[in-house]
């Protein structure tokens, strides 16, 4: 009996230690959250000017960053110049990518961006849980995205958890989409958090 007591005590203190080795940035993340919120963000909406500003004369207006005021994340939008998993790791160490094949931002369609949830310890890029707070959006919620003259604000619709099998976005046609996707649960590549967002047109 005093074997199996040890022995489960060791077991504790090891499986407790690989969990917050592998999990930390996560759990910091939700704990800092929880406690006193989100970061602040620079006033980048007021550097850029106000809310959808008249369109560049450009036939593709690409993304360049993302803004989540709600969660305090603020990220480059990398442009993928590749489609193989390998290029897309890379990208992602620079901020959250862009799926190619996506809608432009002045064309009604959709647009994907996916982000990490969690990475390990040994992760280089700088971004590696940029996503891990996706699961606190709401819906309503809005997510600025940058391009290089004008923002375009987009209104949560709703958040799912789907197979990697059940990814199926659809191009809009009728209406500009914006899909978040990462990894979940944390450490996992099992399943999918898929947050869903429309633009915010103006009514002018």
């Amino acid at each position: 009996m005093k074997e199996f007591i040890i022995f489960l005590v060791i077991f504790l203190i090891v499986f407790s230690t690989s969990v917050f080795i592998f999990n930390g940035r996560f759990m910091y993340a939700q704990m800092k959250y929880s406690t006193i919120g989100p970061p602040s963000l620079s006033s980048l909406a007021e550097k850029r000017g106000g809310n959808n500003l008249p369109l560049p004369k450009a036939e593709y207006v690409l993304p360049e960053r993302l803004v989540i005021p709600s969660l305090g994340i603020e990220a480059p939008i990398v442009i993928s110049q590749s489609n193989t998993e390998a290029e897309y790791q890379k990208d992602l160490e620079r901020g959250v990518l862009y799926l190619p094949g996506s809608s432009t931002l002045n064309k009604k369609g959709t647009i994907v961006i996916m982000g990490h949830s969690s990475a390990y310890p040994w992760y280089k890029g700088q971004y590696g849980s940029i996503f891990a707070l996706l699961n606190q959006l709401n819906i309503n919620d809005e997510i600025i995205v940058f391009s290089k003259d004008k923002q375009y604000t987009y209104r949560i619709l709703g958040k799912e958890i789907k197979a990697p099998k059940d990814l199926v976005f659809q191009t809009q046609e009728d209406e500009p989409i914006l899909y978040l996707v990462s990894c979940w649960p944390i450490n996992t590549a099992w399943k999918r958090i898929v947050i869903k967002a429309v633009q915010v047109l103006d009514k002018n």
